[in-house]
């Protein structure tokens, strides 16, 4: 077995992971059982590592688990046999941005280290186990695809009724998506490029992603999009300026080019500050039904929010869970729009252990409670709108290595 042991994120710009795992003698011993962690999650993909063995020769996988068609990963990964003497005589093998697709969902190295070296050179302890640390960093997700374009019927010229193209579903961060590519007005009207979620309507998605539309000269290219779909899984989606439809499609055939950033659930929660009564917590729940408390707090030169996990006592006995998310703030800005202010110190992130009940994060805000007062003293109790993201990255570490864990939490 491969046991989640330690987890450690790195705020660095390509946001790199580092997953500890203690290997049990079983992997050296059973040739023939096949040995393969837990899943993991990054960079809103799931994974998990894998051994290759003979008798001569230990050997080492990262598996893409949720491949699709048309999508394929890019990644830099690096795995290293931890010495328990000195960590200079660590063993590691690296890969730059290594491929994962549909049909190559496994990547690594199949002759890591000989078995006699890893016994003589003190890579076990006395029971046969070894340490092996996974660290991932800088992933890319791409989506391509072609949608076929029929020619008018007969040769004729093209009509101007509503036209309507979809690609095949892919799945990123929980969700299943496709891109639909619309014109109201056929061939020669502007396209409306839409990315679409198709699963999980419970709660909204806040969606970062690349739309490229079409091929050399014929191409449109969105930039970046930072979007919000909604309980019905619909975002603003994007329309190329000055372009019709007409001018993407090259051979009768349209592609698509989409690379997805970020897909982040998120509950929107109205809090009522009430610096004269007992606070009054609001009921949020995230994707796995977890129930989750918000309350303000007004006891000090700036609002603060609360964060209670009350499903604490769900975490399975033994293990530990990892959760990280972000808060925002939102304010009604001129014009009716909407503005959100990121709470300072974010994004936030805990460990939880089953107990009978949690204590709480607290979490600060650059709002001062002068401006809250005054809004209830004007208009009545004011209502702050918060929006809470919660970033897809859980961790489940099993229980007998927890402490290394909790060393870490308290660094």
């Amino acid at each position: 077995m491969a046991l989640l042991h330690r987890f450690v994120k790195m705020n660095d710009r390509g946001n790199t992971h580092v997953f500890s795992f203690v290997v049990t003698r079983s992997v050296t011993r059973d040739l023939h059982r096949d040995v393969t962690s837990k899943e993991l999650t990054y960079g809103y993909q799931r994974w998990a590592i894998t051994f290759s063995r003979s008798e001569k020769v230990l050997g080492v996988y990262l598996v893409w688990r949720n491949p699709c068609e048309g999508m394929r990963v890019y990644i830099d990964f690096t795995f290293t046999l931890l010495n328990r003497e000195h960590f200079s005589e660590n063993e590691a093998f690296t890969g730059k941005q290594v491929k994962f697709t549909f049909d190559s969902p496994a990547q690594g190295n199949r002759r890591l280290i000989n078995m006699e070296d890893l016994y003589s050179r003190k890579f076990t302890d006395e029971n046969g186990e070894f340490q092996l640390e996974l660290t991932v960093a800088n992933i890319r997700t791409v989506f391509e695809a072609e949608l076929r374009v029929p020619p008018p019927l007969n040769g004729g010229v093209s009509t101007r009724k509503e036209k309507r193209y979809e690609s095949p579903y892919f799945h990123f961060g929980h969700y299943d998506w496709h891109v639909s590519v619309t014109s109201a007005s056929g061939m020669e009207g502007r396209p409306s490029v839409q990315l679409r979620r198709l699963t999980g309507f419970d709660h909204q998605c806040r969606v970062r992603y690349l739309m490229v539309v079409g091929e050399g000269e014929r191409r449109a290219d969105s930039g970046i999009l930072d979007q919000l779909s909604d309980h019905d899984g619909r975002t603003p989606g994007w329309s190329p300026a000055r372009t019709r439809l007409h001018d993407l499609v090259h051979k009768g055939v349209l592609r698509l080019y989409l690379e997805m950033i970020l897909a982040n659930t998120t509950s929107e929660v109205r809090l009522q500050p009430l610096p004269q009564g007992a606070p009054t917590a609001v009921l949020c729940y995230d994707r796995d039904k977890q129930a989750w408390a918000l309350e303000a707090d007004l006891h000090s030169d700036t609002l603060r929010l609360k964060l209670v996990f009350n499903d604490v006592h769900n975490v399975p006995r033994n293990h530990l869970r990892y959760v990280c998310w972000n808060a925002y703030l939102l304010r009604r800005a001129s014009r009716g729009y909407v503005e959100s202010v990121c709470l300072v110190n974010g994004p936030f992130s805990n460990y939880y252990a089953q107990e009978n009940t949690d204590d709480g994060l607290m979490m600060e805000s650059d709002v001062p409670v002068k401006e809250v007062r005054v809004s209830e003293s004007e208009k009545g109790v004011g209502k702050e709108i918060m929006r809470w993201e919660k970033k897809g990255r859980e961790r489940k570490m099993k229980g007998g290595r927890l402490q290394g864990v909790e060393r870490e939490t308290k660094g």
